[in-house]
């Protein structure tokens, strides 16, 4: 019974995958419009990879300012 159940439900789901496999994706926007809005999110995500980088540093910074602190003139190798 479960063999069965489980042999149907495989076959819809392949069946299903190939009724939507010919559809293509129609878009509104013109090609202009599709430059603009793909210039805007790479613009968004180098500026947010930038703020990560830059609180990356500030992080580091921090910590090495901890450490310098806590071991003054002692020399500290940190092994990651």
């Amino acid at each position: 019974m479960i063999k069965t159940a489980a042999s149907v439900l495989t076959a819809v789901v392949l069946l299903s995958a190939c009724t939507y496999a010919d559809q293509r994706f129609v878009s509104d926007q013109s090609p202009a419009e599709m430059r603009a809005n793909s210039m805007a999110v790479q613009d968004a995500e180098r500026a947010e990879r930038a703020e990560r980088r830059r609180e990356r540093r500030e992080e580091m910074m921090n910590e090495a300012d901890a450490i310098n602190r806590a071991y003054g003139n002692r020399k500290v190798y940190i092994l990651h």
